[in-house]
């Protein structure tokens, strides 16, 4: 585990430390964090909210959310060393009643998360194409109408990854932003027909 520390940039918690994996994950900045959580869509949501934080790596988006009133979190991370730090915070946050921390392969988590959140976090490793289980969870999800799904990602892969699609099964995307070399692109569950 690294000394390194970033904070938690807004609700009940704002100022709180968190800790951060001495390596291997790519954790949101405080200015990306707070771009996700300022946008109305998500504010409107976050609070009482059912979160996943898939590839959640030290788990900041997810704490965040937490610190923003939402309900519970799933957070899915295959590194034992990053849940390990999420553990850790959410102890020293005291928050570990209301979260879950999965150590398994996201493709693998469908069995193990809660299929109707109201929020949901993909935000893997760059190099990492994350619509193959985006797709998945568009097909298994039962998300509530209005719910939202937030991709963080490379936009100048050296593997070449292709644009994201505007429509991923029942999911639309209604906004998208660039952060550098990369984008967050938000998407948003239309009613079941």
């Amino acid at each position: 585990m690294s000394g390194s520390h970033a904070r938690v940039v807004g609700g009940s918690l704002a100022g709180r430390r968190l800790r951060s994996p001495a390596n291997g994950t790519r954790p949101a900045t405080a200015i990306v964090r707070s771009s996700i959580f300022d946008r109305p869509a998500i504010r409107d949501i976050v609070e009482h909210a059912r979160v996943v934080d898939l590839y959640a790596g030290a788990g900041y988006l997810g704490i965040e959310a937490l610190s923003r009133g939402a309900e519970s979190v799933d957070f899915v991370e295959r590194n034992g060393a990053a849940c390990a730090v999420i553990r850790r915070n959410l102890e020293e946050l005291g928050l570990t009643r209301h979260a879950r921390v999965h150590r398994l392969p996201v493709e693998r988590c469908f069995s193990r998360i809660p299929l109707d959140p109201d929020l949901i976090f993909v935000d893997p490793p760059y190099r990492v194409d994350a619509l193959p289980v985006i797709e998945e969870l568009s097909r298994r999800a039962n998300f509530p109408e209005g719910a939202l799904a937030v991709w963080r990602r490379q936009v100048r892969a050296s593997g070449g990854l292709p644009p994201p699609p505007e429509r991923i099964g029942g999911l639309v995307r209604i906004d998208q932003r660039r952060y550098g070399d990369g984008a967050i692109d938000t998407y948003r569950a239309e009613a079941s027909t």
